[in-house]
């Protein structure tokens, strides 16, 4: 284990145009750039913002257009990210769910206070297009329906009522998140147009028609002349997600017919984690807000609270990247970054003078006392839940977690930030969001063929995930919180995403968790759901 003074030499990171947030760290101060005051509350210091636009076919102002497909290098795909942050965060069209305000303008993006929904949370909740309820024929229609005036949050786990413990999710049974000031995290996940039409037009919300999706032979597609297809040529159709339209590229129905969906930009979804922000809205000012009732997991009593959004998961699938892309961005007060020996270190951030000093972190106490923390200041600890197995321990909801990132955001995503960090207006709440990364297939290969099974390709992702190591792992500290040394986005997403099956339907008891396991032994492996985990965690019949 390090030293003292070897911990604190270790964590000074000198960079032009970057400063780190500056924390107490057993008695020195973690980076140089910073410190803290006598209260822990953390300080930047000072430095010229990194304005110059590192992104090829990038925007010189905010737009709110979502962008196609990126060019295939990791800088390039950086910026892809950035600008559908920006355009899915643009408020909403309140007489269009799913579409931008046109009368929002550049110079309001991101106003403090402003709670009304952003293009993404307009989109459609996962759970409500997975109905319970029984259905005459396929979803129609349904994409204009009013939603919600506020959020009701209930997911304290972004798998919902999956259980991962035999994938790559430490420990067993359900995980959850709670804040340095005892307050859990909740999800949603939402999905886009072009998703939702694929799922409701080809009957997909039950198991059955998934089984009847997913099997089917599928068509050859060709632009050549008529004629029976070629030996090994490939067949479309199946549980493909769409890619949305572009030349040389058709998305198909299950039976391989050539179908167009929603805007033909692409199926998404969108994994958002909110906390509770303080009563007296302090914080409101540095956090993207939504007011949301809010359903505690015990006693499940209802309160209305004005909750932060602490990270944001964004997936999708477009033209001639099959593996999809994996994005995934969090407010920079969430935690510090590990270091060696068990100690801790605050994240190097590019420099921004719009943002005011953090106020500390959301997920880590600096000064945790490990007499009274119930996970005893162990970084990163996943919970058990109460009561535990006889002669274990257990840990309450309202238990404060240590949770540390375990790989630093690259320079190259920092680089990015600071560019779409200096086209924010001076007072947006996203200068206090950045970008962690982007996990994306350098060599996607060819799509999906009908009938496609477990595992799925990867597509040699960038980066490489649990193949490369720890420190090829992309991970949200928020929505992958004990995972982060196991599994990258397309580590489980390739591996274990399949349909939905009776069986594993009636397996889990009412209001308990489904199993999520891989097949083992000479049984053949599931049909596959396109990298989605929605099938498996949301089909309810």
């Amino acid at each position: 284990m390090l030293g003292l003074d070897a911990i604190c030499k270790s964590t000074r990171v000198a960079m032009v145009g970057v400063v780190t947030l500056g924390l107490v760290v057993g008695g020195c101060t973690a980076g140089g750039a910073g410190g803290s005051n006598a209260s822990g509350t953390v300080t930047t210091a000072a430095a010229t913002p990194v304005t110059t636009n590192p992104c090829t076919a990038g925007p010189k102002t905010l737009e709110s257009a979502l962008v196609s497909s990126p060019a295939r290098d990791d800088t390039s795909v950086y910026c892809f990210a950035w600008q559908e942050f920006v355009a899915l965060n643009w408020q909403a069209d309140p007489s269009n769910p799913g579409y931008p305000n046109p009368k929002a303008l550049p110079a309001s993006f991101g106003t403090p206070g402003d709670t009304s929904p952003k293009v993404w949370e307009s989109y459609m909740e996962a759970s409500a297009v997975f109905t319970a309820t029984p259905m005459k024929g396929p979803m129609k229609g349904t994409w204009q329906a009013k939603r919600p005036t506020s959020k009701v949050l209930s997911r304290t786990s972004k798998f919902g009522a999956a259980d991962l413990s035999d994938i790559y999710q430490a420990g067993s049974g359900h995980h959850w998140l709670t804040n340095a000031r005892g307050d859990l995290t909740y999800y949603e996940i939402m999905m886009n147009r072009d998703e939702y039409e694929f799922i409701t037009t080809q009957n997909l919300t039950t198991a059955a028609g998934q089984l009847a999706c997913a099997s089917q032979p599928g068509k050859y597609l060709s632009d050549g002349p008529p004629g029976p297809p070629p030996p090994g040529a490939l067949m479309r159709g199946g549980l493909t997600m769409p890619e949305g339209q572009s030349n040389g590229w058709d998305d198909t129905d299950c039976e391989g017919n050539i179908k167009t969906y929603g805007d033909h930009v692409g199926a998404m979804e969108v994994k958002a984690s909110w906390t509770p922000l303080p009563a007296d809205h302090s914080l409101d000012y540095r956090y993207k807000t939504a007011i949301a009732e809010i359903v505690d997991p015990v006693t499940k009593a209802r309160r209305q609270v004005t909750v932060g959004l602490v990270g944001l998961h964004i997936a999708r699938k477009t033209v001639a990247f099959h593996q999809w892309i994996w994005a995934t961005f969090e407010q920079i007060d969430n935690t510090p970054d590990e270091a060696a020996g068990g100690g801790f270190v605050a994240p190097t951030l590019p420099a921004n003078p719009n943002q005011k000093p953090s106020p500390g972190y959301t997920f880590f106490d600096p000064k945790c006392d490990p007499k009274t923390n119930a996970f005893k200041c162990v970084h990163n600890a996943p919970p058990t839940p109460c009561p535990p197995a006889p002669g274990g321990t257990c840990q309450p909801f309202t238990a404060p977690m240590q949770i540390t990132r375990v790989t630093p955001v690259s320079a190259t995503a920092n680089g990015v930030t600071a560019y779409f960090w200096s086209l924010l207006p001076a007072k947006s709440v996203f200068n206090y969001y950045r970008l962690v990364g982007v996990q994306w297939p350098t060599d996607s290969g060819n799509p999906l063929p009908a009938g496609q099974r477990l595992p799925l390709p990867q597509g040699t992702p960038s980066p490489k995930g649990a193949a490369g190591g720890t420190a090829q792992i992309l991970a949200d500290a928020t929505l992958e919180s004990f995972q982060q040394t196991q599994a990258g986005c397309m580590d489980c997403h390739a591996n274990y995403t399949s349909i939905a099956s009776p069986p594993g339907l009636q397996a889990a008891a009412k209001g308990g968790l489904r199993k999520v396991s891989r097949v083992v032994g000479g049984a053949p492996q599931p049909y596959a759901s396109d990298y989605s985990f929605l099938f498996l965690t949301e089909t309810k019949r």
